[in-house]
């Protein structure tokens, strides 16, 4: 991309799903739906994806730098699961999920005798998560309606400055990924979409709302075939997997925008 290219801008956000995860674990690179879409769309790419990221530091990364910006010719925010708490420290965002902090540090105390001596458990997240935890800070309401605000302000952000937009739900909007229907956290995180003051407030630019299939809407990961995934094991978008979620989005785009 040329530092003084005159091409509108494709601005990008998310998770995982948004960053060159392939590079950070190491395993064979290939291009993400960013840089498809933006191929498609004849337009510069901004990524701003962290793996890791929570909700309030996609919302943020993308208001901070779309705001001062007149060439954008989309904003694309793909969120993260909502039970994810982001830090701002030294500048940057230190994104994390108490729930699964807690769990995988007792789970590793088996291995420590005694188990004071798990490292798991020095870290400074560790001790974050374990005081949002022991006093019911990490609350799935609270945690939903906060994410559901940020999607909301998002939509009014770029509506207000006339900034063509989508959004999306990257991976499952809970911890583990789809449950069955019986599975009471979802059942619970679907109850407070539904009675929030939001559920009837988004427009068609959020492809899959209101994000889970058991209310009518879905992530951009139950619509991943098998092989659209790394592996079994690790079920992020390889490489067939970023070119499909490019393909939706590039549609959505023209259905809104054309």
């Amino acid at each position: 991309m040329s530092l003084f290219s005159k091409r509108k801008k494709l601005v990008v956000s998310g998770c995982s799903y948004t960053d060159n995860y392939a590079r950070q674990e190491k395993i064979e690179e290939f291009p993400l739906w960013g840089e498809l879409l933006a191929e498609k769309l004849d337009m510069d790419l901004i990524n701003l994806g962290r793996c890791g990221y929570g909700n309030k530091a996609i919302y943020a990364s993308l208001a901070e730098t779309i705001l001062p910006r007149k060439d954008i010719g989309l904003c694309v925010s793909m969120w993260s699961e909502v039970q994810r708490v982001c830090l701002f420290r030294g500048g940057v965002y230190v994104c994390f999920h108490p729930d699964r902090i807690t769990l995988d540090a007792d789970w590793h105390d088996q291995f420590y005798n005694p188990p004071t001596k798990n490292p798991k458990k020095s870290s400074v997240r560790y001790e974050v998560s374990k005081v949002l935890m022991d006093n019911s800070f990490d609350d799935m309401e609270s945690d939903t309606l906060e994410s559901l605000g940020y999607m909301y302000s998002f939509q009014n952000l770029c509506e207000v400055n006339n900034i063509p937009y989508l959004q999306i739900q990257g991976c499952p909007p809970l911890m583990n990924k789809e449950e069955p229907k019986n599975n009471k956290q979802y059942k619970d995180f679907c109850n407070y979409v539904i009675e929030s003051p939001y559920v009837d407030k988004m427009k068609k630019t959020f492809i899959g709302w209101p994000l889970d299939s058991r209310i009518g809407g879905y992530s951009i990961d139950s619509k991943l075939e098998e092989d659209h995934r790394i592996s079994a094991e690790d079920t992020h978008p390889n490489a067939k997997g970023h070119k499909f979620i490019a393909g939706v989005l590039y549609n959505e785009y023209e259905k809104s925008y054309s």
